[in-house]
């Protein structure tokens, strides 16, 4: 960590040690708290997650229930990397600050952020906005940083407008009244397409896993509609096999 990066941590309250941050849980400390891309979202997208679902985990902090509301077959973030030990830990660690730390976390966020300037933040890569106070804590963020762009999926009713009327911010709703999910096979994501766009609803089907060469760094579906629609991607569920597969990409290629 540069002599620059420590100063502004120091403004935000934030002690450090080496190049981590020291967390106010009994000197646990982590790295900062954004972390920069991964195969899908592609690098200069910002990311943060907590434990997803609503099921308990066993963590180094103890035994810790997930920030969902509910726990979907399928979900992404129950799969793969997600299951490491090391994700898992990292995982609960930004779940406990979240309920313990807010304060601690938003001035962790915000410093980070002026360090790195002008980027993207997808909120809840894993996970989701569980509390009023972690929604407001996020509106906050957006709005002091208003040249980043942020996002996120919530399944809470009740926060699905909370980002209305600030300009760089969009939640989309993971769960479609009347429908269900966001994602499914290829067959529900045609269907569900095509009823909200009878019913005039601004809704965008995400390209990942029709054009390799797209990621989250280069396209604005989320960021701008209400509804975003996933193939499901999954080891169990091969979407290129799928006899609808060449329907739904003609529908994802001229949308």
């Amino acid at each position: 960590m540069t002599r620059k990066e420590i100063a502004i941590y120091t403004k935000y309250g934030i002690e450090t040690s080496g190049d981590k941050l020291i967390t106010p849980i009994d000197g646990i400390t982590t790295t900062p708290i954004l972390k920069n891309g991964n195969a899908k979202v592609g690098k200069g997208v910002y990311t943060f997650s907590t434990l997803p679902t609503n099921k308990e985990f066993a963590t180094a902090y103890g035994t810790i229930k997930g920030t969902c509301n509910c726990h979907c077959d399928g979900c992404y973030a129950t799969k793969g990397c997600y299951n490491f030990k090391s994700t898992i830990n990292a995982l609960a660690l930004n779940t406990i600050l979240s309920r313990r730390c807010i304060d601690w976390l938003e001035s962790a966020i915000n410093a980070q952020l002026e360090i790195i300037g002008n980027c993207d933040v997808r909120i809840s890569a894993a996970g989701d906005m569980e509390s009023a106070a972690v929604v407001a804590m996020w509106q906050r963020i957006a709005t002091k940083n208003s040249g980043c762009r942020f996002w996120t999926y919530t399944k809470y009713a009740e926060f699905e407008t909370a980002f209305d009327g600030i300009d760089n911010a969009n939640i989309v709703k993971s769960l479609i009244p009347g429908i269900g999910y966001n994602f499914g096979h290829c067959d529900y994501i045609i269907d569900t397409y095509n009823k909200l766009k009878e019913d005039g609803k601004k809704v965008h089907i995400c390209k990942c896993g029709f054009d390799d060469k797209q990621h989250c760094n280069n396209c604005d579906g989320c960021r701008i509609n209400e509804f975003v629609l996933f193939v499901e991607h999954s080891t169990a569920y091969k979407a290129a096999d799928d006899a609808n597969f060449g329907k739904l990409a003609d529908i994802v290629n001229n949308q």
